[in-house]
């Protein structure tokens, strides 16, 4: 399904008092659910009676929510003002000059578009979009954590996992086929931009068998190198590898866990199993499970520091 980002409709009308309104609310977000009024006017420094002029501006580009039946005025960001911000921080880094209208990639937790750098070339925009009790695990972040806050910001949590990417993008881009990180603000992960076609979207009859059993091996590969580095990817399935014109790309990494992790273990062993029924159930590629297992249990203990068979 393709749709628009809301916030470029909004962004080319916005005033710089508008982007320090946003501001504001999001930064008082850390204290209260509904940040009254006057403190947005206090940090926009302007007058109650302006804040509320643009606020409703705002409220009706769906950019915040107001409520009035909590004692006072209050407001909101929505994740359409939370993309406003991170654009406009990206822009003023040079990092992005423009964003296509319309999503590449679409999925449960993010959407992607193409964006274009101030030099022309083409990067892939990642915007996460979770909510829930979904996103403190796949962040890897649980209650505990906000122990101390009247709420939990959603904003908050997809900005983690935001970041939680990037650093895995950082990390593993020199030593595996994985998408190149170039910067993050907020819930935006920018990455380099790769033409390719995600497995998930492959008819069954675009590859042969042989073809199909050459990229499993490539992605076996790949992962291999990825483990033996001390990194489990926790959600590796057909929706997260994409086949280039050289290889493969395997993307996704917001559920990324180190092969410290208690949980590591069966997850490895579970990302296996997914993939190879994949090419089986797809193109009858038959490769067991327990013939491919036992490099990688070894590069799990390895990378530990444990003896392989300890």
């Amino acid at each position: 399904m393709v749709s628009k980002l809301l916030a470029l409709e909004a962004y080319p009308s916005l005033r710089d008092l508008d982007f320090r309104i946003l501001r504001g609310v999001e930064l008082n977000m850390r204290h209260h659910k509904w940040v009254p009024l006057e403190d947005i006017a206090r940090f926009a420094r302007v007058d109650v009676e302006t804040a509320s002029f643009r606020l409703g501006k705002l409220d009706d580009m769906s950019l915040v929510r107001r409520r009035s039946d909590i004692g006072y005025i209050g407001y909101q960001l929505t994740i359409h003002g939370y993309d406003v911000l991170a654009i406009r921080a990206l822009a003023r880094k040079g990092v992005v000059e423009a964003i296509s209208t319309t999503q590449i990639g679409v999925g449960k937790d993010a959407d992607v578009y193409v964006g274009i750098t101030p030099t022309g070339e083409k990067v892939a925009v990642k915007f996460n979009r979770i909510g829930g009790r979904t996103a403190s695990r796949r962040a890897g972040y649980h209650s505990h954590v906000f122990a101390d806050k009247h709420h939990t910001s959603w904003l908050y949590v997809s900005r983690l996992i935001a970041k939680k990417e990037y650093d895995a993008l950082v990390l593993l881009s020199p030593i595996a086929r994985v998408p190149k990180p170039i910067a993050w603000n907020r819930h935006v992960l920018v990455m380099e931009f790769v033409e390719g076609t995600e497995l998930a979207e492959l008819r069954d009859d675009d590859l042969t068998k042989e073809e199909a059993t050459e990229v499993l091996d490539r992605i076996l590969e790949e992962y291999l190198k990825i483990v033996r580095f001390g990194i489990v990817h926790s959600d590796l399935s057909e929706f997260n590898v994409v086949l280039t014109d050289d290889g493969i790309l395997i993307i996704d990494w917001a559920q990324h866990l180190t092969t410290a992790h208690p949980e590591s273990y069966e997850l490895l062993k579970r990302d296996l199993t997914v993939i190879i029924n994949a090419f089986r159930r797809r193109w009858r590629v038959e490769r067991s499970f327990d013939e491919i297992w036992p490099s990688f249990e070894e590069a799990w203990h390895e990378s530990r520091g444990e003896g392989y068979g300890n």
